[in-house]
């Protein structure tokens, strides 16, 4: 009977994977889509965290209009820096989608196509470069994964105005027939009120949910990191970071699910990617 029941699960998840879910949720675009179907056994995962500063290049600005980014050639790159870490689950913040200066429109989804990965899509807002009004591109996060997507959650966390309010992105994940797992990201805005209003927002959210989680994010903490560990910790969350110093890029586990294997950064001064470092952490499950 169980066998009967996990082949209709698979059955079930195959389907809801084949089409692309998209809804527009107080004007933030969120969405998934599974491309790849195959089952894994795996018990040591590897993640990696990355903002991608909107497909520009780490001495651009992308809210100038005159400056273009997210070419192919840039992608590649981007491409070329994930593919350094060989990671099962990719967590990005600052993504484009149909932003005025941009090349590529899809973003997620060519990374997606060159990775051959599956992916999902949580949208902040809208909010093109300066001067181009009105706003019609959109910005937030998103996660690239070798494994099954079942539903995701685009969860707003602050809000200032229109222009400036932020989201988590909640993927349900299936590593393998006993594992699922939430891989979650999100980007706090800069200033305290968001910064606090943020942290309050996600914890809350993060109480009702059951299953392990992995928040893979940029935090812009504005505060010593063991003051952001402690926050977390009351939700048996802790960092995957034992004593590398990462800054505001950080992986913040389940600690009775995850023992941290490996953890470290690499910064690209030769293609100048992103003015960000791309984060890696390797996770053992702990079954």
């Amino acid at each position: 009977m169980r066998f009967k029941v996990t082949i209709i699960a698979c059955i079930l998840v195959f389907l809801q994977g084949c089409t692309k879910e998209l809804h527009y949720d107080d004007g933030r675009t969120s969405y998934f889509k599974n491309i790849y179907f195959h089952f894994y056994d795996d018990t040591v995962i590897t993640c990696l965290n990355y903002n991608i500063q909107l497909g520009f290049k780490d001495y651009q600005n992308p809210w100038d209009s005159s400056q273009i980014g997210a070419d192919s050639e840039q992608i590649q790159n981007i491409v070329n820096i994930i593919n350094r870490f060989k990671p099962d689950i990719v967590a990005l913040q600052e993504v484009p989608r149909n932003r005025y200066n941009t090349v590529t429109k899809n973003v997620i989804e060519e990374l997606a196509k060159r990775l051959n990965m599956n992916y999902a899509f949580g949208s902040h807002g809208y909010d093109d470069p300066v001067g181009i009004y009105p706003a019609q591109g959109e910005w937030g996060n998103a996660i690239l994964t070798k494994y099954q997507i079942l539903e995701i959650h685009n969860v707003e966390v602050s809000y200032i105005d229109e222009s400036n309010k932020r989201s988590m992105l909640d993927a349900k994940i299936m590593i393998n027939n006993s594992v699922i797992l939430h891989g979650l990201t999100l980007h706090y805005g800069f200033s305290l009120t968001e910064l606090n209003e943020g942290i309050e927002n996600t914890k809350q959210y993060l109480k009702n949910l059951d299953d392990p989680m992995i928040l893979i994010a940029d935090f812009n903490y504005q505060r010593p990191i063991l003051l952001l560990e402690a926050e977390f910790a009351e939700l048996g969350m802790m960092d995957a970071d034992t004593g590398y110093v990462l800054g505001d890029d950080r992986v913040l586990i389940s600690k009775d699910f995850f023992s941290p294997v490996d953890v470290g950064s690499y910064y690209d001064t030769i293609n100048h990617t992103s003015d960000h470092s791309a984060v890696y952490c390797i996770l053992k499950i702990n079954q």
